[in-house]
């Protein structure tokens, strides 16, 4: 038994306290700088395909896929595999990986370990970071906007 002030918690918990910290920043603030409601349903449809993604293209595929989708006009795709990542690696928002790398090159950090893994490490990862992307859908399902023209996320 834990008598300390603090419960003890476990992964599982940490990572939907992590995912849904990622999700909050992205919701829609009118009037105080906060995202727009396209970024914020853009982040939303990537939250809500990437466990699916990750099942039928596997860890490395998915993870590259997301990286090449971004463009010099939306980097959406690379800040979500960054809070992934974050996640993942257990990182607090904003933080820096062990090079001092940026919060874009913590995705990449994490696609290069998912390549470089052998296939039991890799099974690991892919099956926590199902687990993580699906944290992600659930909070962005309950916090985000969802598309006008939607009738509802599954």
């Amino acid at each position: 038994m834990n008598t300390d002030s603090q419960p003890a918690t476990g992964r599982q918990q940490r990572w939907a306290e992590a995912a849904l910290s990622c999700v909050a920043e992205r919701k829609p603030v009118a009037g105080h700088g906060g995202h727009s409601e396209q970024t914020c349903r853009e982040y939303r449809s990537l939250c809500m395909k990437m466990p699916t993604l990750i099942k039928q293209s596997g860890l490395v595929q998915a993870l590259a896929f997301m990286r090449s989708r971004s463009d010099s006009s939306s980097s959406m795709s690379r800040t979500f595999c960054a809070n992934l990542a974050q996640v993942y690696a257990g990182k607090a928002k904003g933080s820096t990986s062990e090079a001092g790398a940026k919060d874009d090159d913590i995705g990449l950090v994490l696609l290069r370990k998912a390549q470089a893994a052998d296939l039991a490490s890799y099974l690991v990862m892919t099956r926590d970071l199902i687990e993580i992307s699906v944290w992600f859908r659930r909070f962005a399902q309950s916090e985000l906007p969802a598309p006008p023209s939607s009738s509802g996320d599954l």
